[in-house]
């Protein structure tokens, strides 16, 4: 393959890149690459989402996130985005890329994911080198939740993160919270240590009454990994009792957790504001609504 170099070409994309919940995540099986296979409501998020930059740069590939100085390395997946780009489109690898954090790490978020997903949408919005399908094969193999970042729409999930379906019309979503508690909890520990006994099929009278418009918040929104999170760290019962005693109608760990997110007929800002006075002495608490931090 030629190598193409376009370091005489100066140009600079940026982008938020956005976030994700899990309002419904249901473990179906495991597959025999390790893999679990999920049924999941992913919604999208705006916001939070990490900003970044890429210019094009004759230095090579390079990375700079301000005050993550361990994140600017080449084992983020910003960085191993970039390289399989360059690799599989055989375009040299001459950017620079500037990340500010704003989802919390580990969080549950798809933060990591999201970066890796705007890398790819970035540079393929310049060079056009793969249709949006080949892309999403890209991205599958940085990660099971990349290829939802590639089209930022929310979607019904299946597979092992790499299977979409786009309602034409999403059913409307109350106001959302969301309270991530200031500590990372890593994907491999929450799903080696989820319940087998919750691995089964989906429910799908809870898709049909979700896409009907019709869904029980309380019921619909389920994690199979929430219970052994729960049980580990006794702060997110603690927060999901505050945040239904402010008006939630219903709370519930998004993803490996630790991140909770709180749907709300309405008052979910003046719920962030009890929670945030409520928590002020919890070290490294974020809690985010209607595209804002508290």
């Amino acid at each position: 393959m030629s190598i193409r170099d376009d370091t005489a070409e100066q140009w600079s994309k940026h982008i938020s890149c956005g976030s994700k919940i899990n309002l419904r995540l249901k473990v179906t099986g495991r597959r025999p690459d390790g893999l679990h296979e999920l049924s999941s409501c992913f919604l999208f998020l705006e916001h939070p989402g990490d900003e970044l930059t890429v210019t094009a740069n004759s230095g090579g590939l390079t990375l700079e996130c301000p005050g993550f100085p361990e994140l600017a390395g080449s084992g983020n997946l910003v960085w191993r985005a970039a390289e399989l780009f360059a690799g599989k489109s055989g375009i040299s690898p001459n950017w620079h890329m500037r990340l500010v954090k704003r989802v919390p790490i580990a969080a549950g978020m798809g933060g990591g994911s999201a970066d890796a997903g705007a890398v790819l949408s970035l540079l393929n919005g310049h060079y056009a080198a793969f249709s949006t399908e080949e892309l999403e094969k890209l991205a599958f193999s940085l990660g099971a939740d990349v290829p939802f970042f590639i089209r930022r729409r929310s979607a019904w999930v299946t597979g092992a993160g790499e299977i979409f379906e786009y309602p034409e019309n999403f059913p409307a979503i109350p106001e959302i919270l969301i309270v991530n508690p200031g500590f990372p909890v890593s994907a491999k520990w929450a799903y080696t240590h989820m319940a087998k006994e919750l691995i089964c099929p989906d429910d799908p009278e809870e898709k049909a009454a979700f896409y009907s418009g019709k869904a029980n918040w309380r019921t619909f929104c389920c994690n199979d990994l929430a219970p052994a999170l729960m049980k580990k760290f006794p702060l997110l019962e603690i927060l999901q009792e505050q945040l239904y005693a402010a008006g939630a109608l219903t709370v519930q760990v998004t993803g490996s957790g630790p991140t909770l997110f709180a749907l709300f007929a309405s008052g979910a800002a003046a719920a962030a504001k009890e929670v945030r006075r409520s928590c002020r002495d919890t070290v490294g608490i974020k809690i985010f609504t209607g595209g804002k931090e508290f």
